[in-house]
């Protein structure tokens, strides 16, 4: 078959081509000197006086085609917790620091950073309230969300209060840490007894390997969004500290089977932005400075997450980032 219509295209190339070079006759080729003696004669024959000069018709310029709209960027940030649930917390006489409300004013100091410099931001609560850990991903799904950060705080038992500090960023994968583990389980067991609203879950062999697709897919940007983030706080961290601060603060990029995570569509990390738990941590995230310092460090990372995607600078943060 094709050989069949190789031939008919050399075919009908000849047949086009045949009526130049053989004006007066189908077989007879003129050559190369014929041409230059008609040419020749030509000019001989050709009156001297010279032909006038063609006027110049105007022509409108063609009108520039109106760039295309950017697709704005969308961050869905989701405050864990709420309501009854208060997450984390650290209570001492009639002082109590409960995480749903850290999160939450550390949300709107992030959101407020990220409108400064022109994103997108939709929160998936502004009050204090319950909402499902399906819905959050699902609203994020629903909106067609760039990135989907969830920001949580960590804790540790009393016995073990000031043995922890610091900051870390995780990504969805199968636990395979201790620690990664016990956080997991915390962070899970505190939203037991949540049922996935109806019309969110995908059941079926058929959308479980669809969702598993998806979470492959989303992988390495999810990477490159939580190596950035921890990379921004730990600076931040840094900066406020006025000196490099300890390793054991900077607790890295780390990956945990977290259920909020399951669901996100697109890229997504959860943030542990410090320990309750520990005086230091404390005293910094429940204060203004600190809230704004780390708001400033996540809507950072954010930003240049998106600038730099498909630039060598993403698959150098990629190369280099290490997960633990």
């Amino acid at each position: 078959m094709k050989r069949r219509s190789g031939i008919s295209l050399i075919a009908f190339t000849i047949s086009m081509a045949a009526p130049l070079l053989a004006p007066h006759s189908s077989s007879a080729l003129i050559s190369v000197a014929e041409l230059n003696a008609r040419k020749a004669r030509q000019v001989h024959k050709a009156s001297p006086s010279p032909s006038p000069s063609p006027i110049a018709v105007p022509v409108a310029a063609a009108a520039p085609e109106p760039a295309p709209s950017p697709h704005p960027f969308l961050v869905v940030l989701d405050p864990g917790h709420g309501g009854i649930d208060n997450g984390a917390s650290f209570s001492r006489g009639h002082d109590a620091v409960f995480e749903k409300n850290v999160t939450l004013m550390l949300a709107h100091q992030v959101a407020a950073q990220l409108r400064n410099r022109g994103i997108d931001v939709i929160l998936t609560r502004d009050m204090d309230h319950e909402m499902p850990l399906a819905a959050r991903t699902a609203l994020a799904n629903k909106m067609g969300a760039d990135v989907f950060i969830s920001l949580h705080m960590n804790s540790l038992p009393n016995k073990n209060e000031q043995l922890a500090s610091g900051t870390e960023t995780y990504i969805l994968n199968n636990a395979n840490d201790d620690s990664s583990k016990r956080l997991a389980q915390l962070e899970n067991m505190l939203m037991a007894g949540e049922h996935e609203p109806q019309g969110v879950a995908q059941t079926g062999d058929v959308a479980l390997i669809l969702k598993d697709l998806r979470l492959d897919a989303n992988l390495p940007e999810s990477k490159r969004l939580a190596c950035m983030i921890q990379h921004q706080l730990v600076v931040a961290h840094s900066k406020a500290e006025g000196k490099v601060i300890p390793a054991k603060t900077d607790r890295g990029v780390r990956q945990a089977l977290f259920f909020v995570l399951l669901g996100a569509d697109m890229p997504s990390a959860l943030v542990e932005a410090g320990f309750l738990s520990n005086s230091k941590d404390r005293t910094w995230i429940t204060s203004a400075a600190g809230q704004k310092t780390l708001g400033v460090a996540i809507a950072r990372a954010i930003n240049l997450f998106r600038i730099q995607k498909n630039t060598p600078e993403a698959r150098k943060t990629l190369n280099t980032c290490k997960v633990h």
